[in-house]
Parts: C-alpha cells; structure tokens; sequence
C-alpha cells in the first residue's frame, strides 16, 4: 500500500485502488515516482506498468528528508522535452547526494525501472522462476530456498512485511531460472543508487513469506486484483505450506520461559521431543483440529491458501530434516560451557541471537534480542555471559538487533529501541558503523498500530530534542509463562541532547541468558539458560 493520512486515518491505499485511480484518471505519464517508503517493488511495477513509461521508488524506508525536487524542476521547466531517464537520473543523484549531506546515517535507496521493458521481459522469466522453484520445494529440496531467503536482503525487517529483494534472492537461489529472472531485472533497471551503508540492494523488491505466514492471503488477493503472474502466487503458497508443516511438526520446540524457570531453580533442564517424534501424528492432529489460527496468525476462514496435501507429502522430508530440541543441552569443553550439535543439526539453523531475561521478584522482563554470539575451534556455541546488557546514559533498555549490512571491511549495525517519545508509541533507532564502533542514536520512528491504523511503514525519523519525555518499554512475562503486557522499564527519561551507547553490567539483578535459534521453518528454539 501507499501512504498513510494521519488526518483521515482510514488505512494506506492499496495498490489495486491505486491501479483503479491510474485507470480512472485516464492518463499516461513518462514517469510515477514515488517520495515515500518501501515502494520500489515489483508489485508496483506490475500496477503502474499500463500507465506509465518509467518508475521511481525506493526499496528502502526513506529518510525523512525526501527527495530534492529543486534541480530536477527546474530543468523539467527549462526544457519540456528533457529525456524522462535523464530527468530521473537527476532525481536520483540529488537524493542520495542530499541524504548523504543532510543524513549521513540514513539509508537510501532509489531506482528508475523501464516499465516497457519490464512488461516485455519480466512476465515470463518471472513465471518460469517460480514454477523451478516450486518444483525444487516439492523435489524435497526446501532447505536450498529456505537457506536462500535467510540470506537474502530484507527491507523494513522490523515491521515484519517480508519485503526482500527480488534479485538478491534470485542469485542466492542460484538455479538457472532465477539467474535468468536476476539478468532480465537488471536489463529493466536503468539506474539504481543507493547509500555506502547499504548491501544487496538492487533495485527491486517483491514480497516472499519468512517472518511468518500471515501476509500471504492479503498478498495472494492483491496479486489476483492487479495481475501478478498466478506461478509465483502458486510458489510462495508452496513455500509457506510446506513451512507451516515445518512449524506444526516441531512443536516439541524448547519453551523460552521453562527453560527461565529451570535456569534459575537450578534444577534439571526441560526434556523436549527428540528427532524420534511421530511426526506424522503431530501433523495429523494439526489438520483435524479444524483452527489453524494459531499457526497462521489470521482467522480460519482467511488461510484457504494452506495446501494440506502438500503439507502430507512431506512428512518424510520433516523427519529428516528437524532440529532435534532434546540436543539442546549444555556441556563442558576444555573450561567453558559449550552448545554442542551434530553438523546436520547445525545446518538447519538460519539465525542465532542472544536472548537476556531479568527477574525482578514477580516474573521475567525481556530485553530483547543481540546478535552477539561466539563460537568455539570446534564449531560449538560458547555458553558464556558477561552479565552486561546495552544501556542509553547508563540505564538498561530493551534492544532487538534489526539489520546487519557488511561491505568489505565495513560495518553498518542498526538496532530498535521500544519506547514512548512524549507519549507517542516509537523505536528509538540506533546504529553501529566501523567508523562509530561505540554507535550513536539517530532518532525515532513513530509505529503505528496495524490492527487500528495502518501496516504502512513511517517515512523518516522523529528527532530526539532536549526536554523530549521518554519512557522505555519492555515486554514482561510472568511465571506462569504467560505474556503480561508491555510494561514502562524504569523511570521517565528527559532528554538532555548527549547520548551513550554502552553495555554495562546488570548488576543486583538476577539475569538469565539464552541463544534463540531459528530454524529453516521459522521455528525458535532456546537453549538451557545461564545466569550472571
């Protein structure tokens, strides 16, 4: 979708109601670009092709300083007739160059895509990628795209829209479709820049399901509203059925909040389901139970999408390739505490991050989620905590590690921070770069709520100034394992203009410490815990 009126909030424009507005508005343009987030997509392309000759958006959130529309408006007024790629070419430069001067934090992304060509070349290569692909998930080779989504560039990650670039993915898939589908895109792109602190991002985007599987209805119904190639509706239906299988037969996974309770009870840590699990049986049970909410995270009626026969054909492929959680135990090797695993266990592991819970008397607050692990000359997971927790001014935040861009030998870490800003629901974003080891607060990003506004990701970030009120906010658990709410952690802070990004020790508190493993399903595992 497009847009979001904070005056009228009734929700983003769809793009088959912007392909409706194009159509009604009897127009064709030489460009539609977009000043605004996370547009440069191939849907988009797909809704604007009929009614334009080029596109210009970006893949990325974008700053909120826009575009730069001086240079290009006033050569557009001097000459009438300048060459629509020249005059996109103009658009592009000034905004990455703006950005960099104005921002120099912010990520940007911009691209100008021949929608002519696009529409002579992209239908078929496209078609033909989706139906290899989905032929290599029922050849029981799921892993190959589920290893190849994890490592493809994803956009807005902490919104959980599962945007991903579409040629990244292609050349990660590496099949000779997807090659060919990756060549056909870049002949249709005609510029594309973007920020130094940027990877992988090409030009183009596409959503394909990963963070979970409750977008693919509303994607599928949109497809089918503005024309995507029905092949590549029918390949991520396969995709998310297959791993919604995966997540049903490893319900065994290890429980984050026994594990806590084990941890600091000292006692024996939690059995779970080994690898000898009828898995069958977990599946049939699934699908007789009639709900399949719980799995999909949208009502019954909304998941006519789930193939269950082929989650039935691919029993054999669960049982021989499930992460057995009863391996999740802790050892000792040569003085440390070690996660130890089979090579086969190890490679259906796509993220590890760490996972930090303190416990204040009534129950768990969670601190979020790090990628700060390290292994041994063995390949074991080291199971060792410092007790420090990342803190703004020297006071203890929550913190989820978002994206992870490294080019050659440089770095660019950024993270969110859940708070309210003057009352106003947001995550403060922080960065870490090679050139700013100790990171630096860039601003907020307001969020917005999806079920009473809109899913649509905020364009820019909100400036923390002095005096700003800020409240830091945690998600709290209670010992019943049950989730509480979202909870205030520690007093109000007024902003004083000078930050300090640190970690410091969680000191007179009593920590636990586990790695969260996902696996090629989208399962999270947590390991035994360990206390400061």
């Amino acid at each position: 979708g497009y847009g979001y009126d904070q005056n009228f909030p009734r929700g983003s424009m769809t793009l088959d109601k912007l392909a409706t507005a194009l159509r009604d508005g009897g127009c064709a343009f030489d460009f539609i670009g977009f000043d605004a987030c996370l547009m440069g997509s191939l849907e988009t392309a797909v809704t604007l092709e009929p009614y334009a000759d080029y596109m210009i958006a970006s893949e990325e959130v974008e700053p909120g300083v826009g575009w730069y529309y001086t240079d290009w408006i006033t050569a557009l007024s001097e000459n009438s007739s300048i060459a629509t790629a020249g005059l996109a070419k103009t658009i592009i430069d000034d905004y990455i160059r703006e950005v960099k001067a104005r921002t120099p934090q912010s990520q940007a992304t911009l691209s100008l895509i021949d929608l002519a060509e696009f529409k002579g070349t992209i239908p078929a290569a496209l078609a033909a990628f989706a139906r290899s692909t989905t032929v290599l998930i029922d050849a029981n080779d799921y892993q190959t795209v589920s290893d190849a989504r994890a490592g493809t560039k994803e956009f807005a990650p902490s919104n959980g829209i599962d945007q991903m670039d579409l040629i990244d993915f292609a050349e990660n898939l590496r099949t000779k479709e997807s090659m060919s589908l990756a060549t056909a895109l870049r002949g249709c792109i005609k510029y594309n820049r973007t920020s130094s602190n940027i990877t992988d991002a090409n030009g183009i985007s596409i959503f394909f399901p990963y963070a979970g599987v409750s977008h693919v209805s509303s994607a599928l119904a949109t497809y089918d509203r503005i024309g995507v190639d029905a092949d590549y509706g029918r390949c991520i239906q396969a995709y998310a059925s297959v791993a919604a299988g995966g997540r049903v037969t490893s319900v065994g996974s290890n429980n984050m909040l026994q594990i806590l309770l084990e941890g600091l009870s000292g006692g024996v840590q939690p059995s779970a389901p080994s690898s000898g699990t009828d898995v069958a049986a977990l599946l049939q049970a699934f699908l007789a139970g009639g709900d399949r909410s719980s799995l999909t995270g949208i009502p019954e009626d909304s998941v006519a999408w789930l193939d269950t026969n082929r989650m039935k054909a691919s029993v054999d492929y669960y049982e021989q390739h499930r992460l057995d959680a009863s391996s999740l135990q802790i050892t000792e090797k040569g003085g440390q505490r070690v996660l130890a695993l089979p090579e086969g266990q190890w490679s259906l592991v796509q993220h590890m991050e760490q996972n930090v819970f303190v416990d204040d008397g009534k129950g768990f607050i969670d601190l979020g989620l790090d990628n700060v692990y390290e292994y041994n000359e063995d390949g074991d997971l080291i199971m060792e905590y410092d007790g420090t927790w990342l803190s703004l001014n020297s006071r203890i935040v929550s913190y989820y590690m978002t994206t992870d861009d490294h080019y050659d030998d440089n770095y660019t870490i950024r993270g969110r921070i859940p708070a309210l800003l003057n009352g106003s629901l947001v995550d403060i974003i922080v960065e870490f770069t090679d050139q700013n080891p100790d990171g630096v607060v860039l601003g907020a990003q307001k969020r917005y709520d999806a079920d009473t506004q809109t899913a649509t990701v905020s364009k820019g970030l909100v400036p923390i100034v002095v005096g700003d009120k800020i409240d830091y906010l945690c998600d709290y658990y209670t010992y019943d394992g049950d989730y509480n709410d979202t909870f205030r952690l520690g007093k109000q802070y007024t902003a004083t203009g000078n930050w300090t990004i640190e970690n410091i020790a969680l000191a007179n508190t009593t920590c636990q410490m586990a790695y969260r493993i996902t696996d090629i399903y989208g399962n999270h595992y947590w390991t035994p815990s360990v206390g400061n």
